[in-house]
């Protein structure tokens, strides 16, 4: 990597200006773009902004960072917004404002393979989490949970469909005036100045969370972990949403203020948030550890309750680059920094195994949160562009992203763009399904059907399709059996920075085929996926870059070059890579079997190899296990823990 150097910048009308004139095919980065993961030809803005469904050129996960298959890539070290002008024929215009302190960004000039790019602009910007294994289980989240019951009531109906999981959210629990207490819990004996306890919480009115302590520990011995929504802002005026703790909230402000714990506007005066979101809300100040330590006092009474974790909703909402933080930055920074700077805090506190799950963020966030792909409407347009999302994020790095299922607002979708939806989120880190409330008029559900979860159960009974809940338990049981497979790929990606989402380009950089390909994709370097993105399709083309591959459901071989796949309503068209090895836990031999939601050993730990090749396998239970093989012959060079695998073959095994 080459640090330009300062006379290489130069400054016009009042920014600073760096020209690269070198060739190139490609970009590809910039944290998550939902247009178009080959960003060539247009101009980027790295800049985080809140857009609510059909993103477009927007984007809540930005980074000023790019890379090329012709061999180098460039990071700007800046949270002001940069913007990329790539229209031009082999040259490539970059251009920003000095920081809040007149400062020129660094720009990092990165030479190398795609991967190596992409390992040096991590070492940079920070190695990914090794987050724990559960988060690669199945998710559940609804913000149409509004008490104990409902959630209750869908974890049974989770053990009846007997679909696996291991995270729940909860969105709706909190009282919307505080946005950090149980609704109708009161705290108001509580100083502004300690900690809220449990124990000195008032229960007394609370009928939808009577016992959350009991509730999170019922959901921990099915399996399962528990998340809470929420979201930084001190609500004021016409944002305060409930009449509990309304008197506390307004104490609480007035305390804020006097402390200056929020961002502050240049006049001296709180800033509120004026549009989009939260309006008129004030916004805490994590770049103020007193700030900061005040507002997690706030959640510690979540703590005591066993939470293990937050869902980190919004944090887009500088809006004025005027505005200032207590670590002398300006708004400039803060448009892009304090999305980053909020999940952090929160990921900090909760700490240890707990995880922040995160919709905005920036270039460090891959080293702290678990991200999911933001607001997408129930249609197949919006499941192409979120594709694209993570395939820009995963060049960025990004080793544990998701998107909810079918999106998780409009109307319910159709049988097949959830089972499809689901079928491509069976290769994606995060397999998570959200849905909206009815109540957010964005939906028409004047009939009986008042049930807006996108729960495989309720989509199916929606649709009164039976096949349809048999078909989708299959997805997520095959999810479960590649979570071997996902975890040594997290493992691989805290080390090179390569995620396990990968456009087609980063492992086949030369083939120029693959650079404008958004509907497929690789999970590691072994498995090529192309999911469904077109109702009242039978059959859909497939690019496979040159080598030799097997189709893993149906057992086909394979050459490189476009074929036409006919589709099977069973599965989308996955295919192995020549000379690759899968991880996977197994009943029987056979894929899709039930293994059930546990993470703390393994049904049958069955490695699937084509070719011929070796392959370095490690967990978090001390397994370390090296095998080597060829067309006719297997051979386990290393097992550490000595626990007992199996080796498969996919040119003469059945697996299906």
């Amino acid at each position: 990597m080459k640090l330009l150097s300062e006379k290489e910048i130069l400054e016009k009308d009042g920014k600073f200006v760096f020209t690269l004139k070198r060739k190139y095919n490609a970009a590809f980065g910039f944290g998550e773009k939902f247009d178009s993961v080959n960003q060539k030809g247009k101009v980027v803005r790295a800049c985080v902004r809140e857009k609510c469904f059909y993103q477009g050129e927007y984007t809540y996960l930005s980074m000023p960072f790019f890379v090329t298959p012709n061999g180098f890539g460039i990071y700007v070290e800046t949270y002001v917004e940069t913007v990329f002008d790539l229209t031009k024929e082999d040259e490539i215009v970059i251009s920003y404002e000095a920081g809040s302190n007149g400062e020129k960004a660094k720009i990092w000039l990165l030479e190398g393979s795609m991967k190596e790019i992409i390992g040096e602009f991590r070492k940079l910007a920070g190695m990914p989490r090794v987050f724990p294994k559960w988060v690669l289980g199945a998710w559940m989240s609804s913000n149409r949970w509004s008490s104990r019951s409902d959630v209750e009531e869908q974890l049974a109906k989770m053990k009846k469909y007997q679909f696996p999981h291991n995270v729940l959210v909860i969105e709706r629990w909190s009282d919307l005036t505080t946005h950090c207490i149980w609704k109708d819990v009161r705290a108001t004996s509580i100083p502004m100045e300690e900690p809220i306890k449990y124990d000195e919480l008032d229960f007394s009115s609370a009928k939808d969370w009577d016992d959350p302590k009991e509730m999170i520990r019922e959901i921990h011995e099915d399996g399962l972990k528990a998340l809470l929504w929420v979201v930084p802002v001190y609500a004021q005026d016409s944002s305060l949403e409930t009449d509990c703790n309304v008197e506390r909230c307004l104490a609480e402000n007035e305390y804020v203020k006097e402390h200056k714990y929020c961002v502050m506007n240049a006049d001296g005066t709180p800033y509120e948030i004026p549009h989009t979101w939260c309006v008129g809300c004030m916004v805490p100040d994590f770049t103020n550890p007193e700030a900061s330590e005040h507002w997690f006092d706030r959640f510690e009474h979540l703590k005591e309750c066993g939470i293990d974790g937050f869902k980190t909703d919004g944090g887009e909402f500088i809006h004025d680059h005027t505005v200032k933080f207590f670590d002398g930055t300006t708004g400039k920074e803060g448009q892009n920094a304090y999305c980053e700077q909020y999940s952090k805090a929160f990921a900090e506190y909760v700490g240890g195994d707990s995880i922040v799950f995160s919709r905005a963020g920036g270039v460090k966030s891959p080293t702290f949160s678990v991200i999911w792909a933001g607001d997408q409407e129930s249609t197949w347009s919006e499941f192409a562009s979120v594709l694209k999302a993570g395939l820009s994020a995963g060049i960025s790095g990004v080793n544990c992203w998701g998107y909810d299922i079918a999106g998780f607002s409009g109307y319910l979708p159709t049988a097949e763009l959830y089972l499809r939806a689901v079928q491509a989120a069976t290769f994606v880190p995060v397999m998570q399904w959200h849905s909206d409330p009815v109540t957010n008029n964005r939906c028409d559900f004047t009939g009986a059907w008042q049930i807006n979860d996108r729960s495989p159960w309720n989509i199916s009974a929606y649709h009164k399709d039976p096949e349809l809940l048999s078909l989708l338990r299959d997805s997520f049981r095959l999810h479960y059996n590649l979570i071997p497979y996902q975890y040594n790929l997290m493992l691989e990606s805290s080390r090179t920075g390569v995620s396990p989402l990968r456009h087609l380009s980063v492992e086949f950089p030369e083939d120029e085929k693959t650079y404008d390909i958004d509907d497929e994709f690789m999970l590691g370097e072994a498995l090529l996926i192309a999911p469904v993105l077109r109702d009242y399709v039978s059959s859909r083309k497939v690019y496979l870059p040159e080598c030799k591959w097997y189709g893993l459901f149906d057992g086909k071989t394979y050459s490189g070059g476009v074929c036409e796949v006919a589709l099977k309503r069973a599965y989308s068209p996955v295919f192995m890579r020549e000379n690759t090895c899968v991880a996977l836990n197994l009943k029987n031999g056979k894929l899709f079997s039930d293994v059930g939601n546990r993470l703390d050993g393994y049904e049958e730990l069955t490695f699937l190899v084509c070719g011929k090749g070796r392959y370095v396998f490690a967990d978090d239970l001390n397994n370390e296990i090296e095998i080597s093989w060829t067309e006719h012959s297997e051979k386990i060079e290393r097992n550490h823990a000595d626990i007992r695998i199996k080796i498969l073959h996919i040119e003469n095994s059945k697996i299906v």
